[in-house]
């Protein structure tokens, strides 16, 4: 046996050390938050600027970098009186939503506040103003694309003004000028890619997931003529948070079920209904009761559609009435109709019958009134884990049509889940 001078082996022993040390830099490194910005469609002369956020990092770094984002484009946290129901939304969701709780005290720490103050609410961040989102929505399973992947083909349909609908003043921005395409790469959670809008945290109006879920948020607009509308600020989801915790935490559509069914919702705005997606094909609507005392879920069977109005009280398009149709009934029959007329459909097949169904290219009657738009069209594929969108840029007078205009839309783009 080599005997070495102890003053060796310390020596060898510090090179070790400090070789272990080098070693093990990258993997600390990893576990700093990435980021990057980018505009991607849009700009200052026109209507929208969509950013495309990617975040990876750990929740508390991811909520800290979306608090700090918020700050920059004018958000505010302000205090308020009401300080339990502050602490049993935060404490709700450190039981129910391990991941937005660590996202919260990372938004707490970038105001400079404490989690645990009462005086604040960590739950969301909110932009200015919001309105109720009119849209259609179809997912087509594998089995009915000529590509066999399941895919979701959305179109998304709002004000064009201020929550009023009017044009907005002089100075200031419409309400949905801002979206933001979130890329999300949590430490703790499924990675997700998702158009989001109103709420900095949690307002997913359609995404996918890592695993191959897709979801979609459609305003509900046939509950609050029934029974009268009832906004409300609760401990548990609102109508866009509920998505944002299916895209973190479910991989198939019967873990979406299940977590929908469990969780306790609200609606801060307005009665919202959804549909769910899976890479496997399968597909569900869920929505509520007019009086949400009861809950709904309406498995799709083949090519699955939604738009505005409660399906599970209008399943059957030939019980429709012949005549005065609404907007969201009418457009549900010819989403029908174009999904009866053959069995396989193409990418470009699926994107012409959301496009049947688009807000038509009318001039508003009243200046002061801000129409509303397609405002993008996107759709997922569940199996590439892709996102194909354009979005409305603006408009312009129709010389040749006289009561329409010209509507400017940015060229598709691909985004993948990396």
């Amino acid at each position: 046996m080599i005997k070495m001078p102890k003053k060796t082996v310390l020596s060898v022993l510090a090179v070790l050390a400090l070789l272990l040390n080098t070693l093990a830099l990258p993997a600390a490194a990893e576990q700093d938050l990435q980021y990057r910005e980018k505009v991607i469609a849009g700009g200052p002369d026109k209507f929208v600027t969509v950013r495309h956020l990617v975040l990876k990092g750990s929740n508390f770094d991811i909520g800290k970098k979306i608090g700090e984002f918020a700050q920059k484009n004018g958000t505010a946290i302000t205090p308020s009186d009401d300080h339990i129901l502050n602490r049993a939304k935060r404490e709700y969701m450190a039981q129910n939503y391990p991941e937005m709780y660590e996202r919260m005290k990372g938004v707490a720490q970038s105001f400079g506040l404490d989690i645990t103050d009462d005086s604040y609410d960590f739950t969301g961040l909110w932009q200015p103003n919001a309105a109720p989102p009119g849209c259609s929505v179809v997912f087509f399973p594998a089995g009915s694309t000529e590509n066999s992947h399941s895919i979701l083909s959305r179109n998304y349909d709002f004000t064009t003004g201020d929550f009023t609908g009017r044009k907005p003043p002089e100075g200031h921005l419409a309400i949905m000028a801002r979206p933001i395409l979130f890329e999300i790469h949590p430490d703790q959670g499924y990675s997700s890619l998702s158009l989001c809008a109103f709420d900095y945290l949690g307002g997913v109006l359609d995404g996918i997931n890592s695993e191959g879920l897709a979801v979609s948020i459609l305003a509900e607009e046939e509950s609050p003529p029934k029974v009268g509308w009832e906004p409300s600020d609760e401990a548990g989801m609102h109508e866009l948070m509920g998505m944002r915790y299916l895209l973190d935490n479910c991989k198939n559509v019967e873990e979406a079920k299940e977590a929908l069914l469990s969780l306790k919702h609200y609606y801060s705005f307005i009665p919202c209904h959804y549909i769910i997606g899976d890479r496997s094909g399968k597909s569900f609507i869920f929505e509520f009761s007019p009086n949400r005392n009861r809950s709904y879920i309406m498995d799709g069977e083949g090519p699955q559609c939604v738009t505005n109005h409660l399906v599970f009280l209008h399943q059957n398009v030939e019980e429709f009435p012949e005549t005065d149709l609404n907007w969201s009934l009418r457009r549900y029959k010819m989403l029908d109709e174009s999904l009866r007329a053959k069995e396989k459909f193409t990418l470009e097949e699926i994107a012409a019958i959301n496009s049947r169904v688009a807000v038509p290219p009318n001039a508003p009657g009243n200046p002061q009134a801000a129409p509303g738009r397609t405002l993008w069209y996107a759709q997922y594929d569940l199996v590439n884990l892709t996102l194909t969108v354009k979005f409305y840029l603006g408009e312009k007078p129709d010389p040749e049509n006289e009561g329409q205009v010209i509507l400017e839309y940015s060229s598709p783009k691909v985004y993948a889940l990396k």
